[in-house]
């Protein structure tokens, strides 16, 4: 029993190390993404890399084209060593499908025809990692697991054991087939959001969902300048 209790508590203190690791993709990683070569991180958007077209007006889209939903297949993705199997994968990326046109549909409007004021969108899942659900649950309960935690959604960090999912977004004018923007994005919840530790695609999907609404939470802000240039 003792022995298990002291692997049970190395366990959670390399959670917390992780913990500590910031939830920015990584520079270099996901090379076959859109626009991969132009991604760069903007303060604007926290934990993305990403690209805007010089002069883009986004306030004259009011519709958007959501393309089916892609998986990465590049070499430089983990899928948690290997533990994402591909029904897992296609799961993840017919949620998204929904989420999206959930997310943005009514403000938005989903079309299926290109043309004057059509946004083209392209969303990829480039990699997830899961949660490990009865160890999440024991460092958001535990004295020393809630503090970490709590000092973690402070700064922006990454909840011992939770999950997370790395997604790349491509706006494109649907009537030019011009590229407006693109970005690499990681999201994971609130590391002492509790809610998302049940479940090892828990923490994946709230992701999608955040994306999913900082993404119309961007468009709206473009709408809000009446015609300023860019996402701001």
């Amino acid at each position: 029993m003792k022995a298990r209790t002291l692997s049970i508590v190395s366990l959670m203190a390399a959670g917390l190390m992780v913990a500590g690791c910031s939830t920015s993709p990584k520079s270099g990683k996901y090379s076959s993404v859109p626009e991969a070569d132009q991604l760069r991180p903007d303060a604007r958007f926290p934990h993305s890399m990403v690209y805007i077209k010089e002069g883009a007006n986004f306030a004259q889209f009011s519709r958007l084209i959501i393309e089916p939903v892609q998986i990465y297949r590049g070499a430089d993705a983990s899928w948690h060593k290997g533990k994402v199997n591909e029904k897992m994968k296609e799961d993840l990326a017919q949620f998204a499908q929904t989420e999206f046109a959930r997310v943005l549909g009514p403000k938005y409007p989903i079309v299926a025809q290109p043309g004057a004021g059509v946004l083209r969108m392209k969303v990829t899942l480039a990699d997830v990692e899961l949660t490990t659900p009865a160890l999440a649950v024991i460092s958001h309960f535990s004295p020393g697991g809630m503090g970490m935690n709590l000092l973690g959604t402070g700064a922006g960090m990454q909840g011992s054991f939770m999950g997370s999912v790395t997604m790349s977004v491509e706006l494109r004018d649907a009537a030019t087939d011009t590229v407006l923007a693109a970005g690499l994005t990681k999201q994971t919840p609130m590391a002492v959001d509790v809610t998302k530790t049940f479940g090892n695609l828990s923490a994946a999907r709230a992701g999608i969902t955040e994306t999913a609404i900082k993404l119309l939470g961007a468009l709206d802000r473009a709408h809000a300048t009446a015609a300023g240039p860019g996402l701001q």
